[in-house]
């Protein structure tokens, strides 16, 4: 080690930890980990980050992907580091269950930001879905596929959710082609809803209409985007939205201010109660 380094690391040395993680947070999580053989007091230092950012475009081969999250989960499981937000970026194939332990880690250890892009064919733990110390999920998906394991089920347990938002994610419908999962989060206060759809049972017909309950007894603001293509539309269950939401100020279809008369024809909307003004 060279003078210079060597007085390069004791001025990081004289920083409090909290500075220390802080600027962390803006290295790559590989280079993150690669901070443990410094020194001693580095260590384990990385470990107590609290918002962990995993995105494939960092790493040169999908397995060095895999094993990096595997060493997180693995190395971070061994002590109590709470985590305040985790943003998962992968487009590409993956082994699922390092996905799973990653997520349930989150869940254990009081997460509150969720950001997750993830192929459509990934089953997502409901862990995520009855997680208390959540406030806020945001969740795309890269591509559809015809099993659309990425979906929401019918029921959330989600009491301090006060941010969601979807893009192509499944919303998982009931035997009569109805879904209504947003009622029980008692915080939501924004709710996106970007070119999502309904899966149906396999007992039932796509051809019967469902319809997707936008309830909720908090939501101020909501978006709706639904521009799907014709060819997209022939492949997913026709539905309508109905809503729900007395405390609703706010609501955007397709980019603009809630008209009826503007309405595409798939997006069919009736509102049973508001004080939007």
């Amino acid at each position: 080690m060279t003078d210079r380094l060597k007085m390069k690391m004791h001025s990081l040395d004289d920083l409090p930890n909290e500075i220390l993680l802080h600027i962390m947070s803006y290295l790559m999580i590989e280079d993150v980990v690669k901070t443990s053989v410094l020194s001693k007091r580095w260590r384990n230092l990385w470990k107590y980050l609290r918002d962990l950012k995993l995105d494939t475009s960092e790493f040169s081969k999908p397995c060095f992907f895999s094993e990096c999250v595997s060493e997180v989960v693995s190395s971070r499981g061994m002590g109590d580091y709470p985590l305040r937000s985790l943003e998962f970026k992968r487009h590409g194939a993956f082994r699922h269950e390092i996905f799973t332990g990653l997520i349930n880690h989150a869940m254990s250890n009081g997460l509150q930001q969720l950001n997750i892009a993830v192929p459509s064919n990934i089953g997502l733990p409901y862990s995520i879905f009855s997680c208390h110390s959540l406030t806020s999920i945001y969740i795309t998906v890269s591509r559809y596929d015809l099993k659309k394991r990425t979906r929401l089920p019918k029921h959330l347990d989600l009491p301090g959710l006060r941010s969601l938002r979807l893009e192509h994610v499944g919303i998982q419908a009931d035997d009569t082609a109805h879904a209504e999962p947003f009622s029980s989060c008692t915080k939501l206060t924004d709710l996106n809803i970007d070119e999502c759809f309904l899966v149906y049972p396999s007992s039932l017909s796509k051809d019967r209409e469902g319809i997707l309950n936008v309830t909720n007894a908090t939501l101020s603001n909501l978006i709706i985007k639904d521009t799907l293509t014709l060819k997209t539309m022939k492949q997913e269950p026709a539905y309508k939205y109905v809503i729900f939401t007395p405390k609703l100020v706010s609501f955007i279809v397709n980019g603009s201010p809630f008209r009826a008369s503007s309405l595409p024809k798939r997006v069919k909307v009736e509102l049973q109660s508001s004080s939007m003004t």
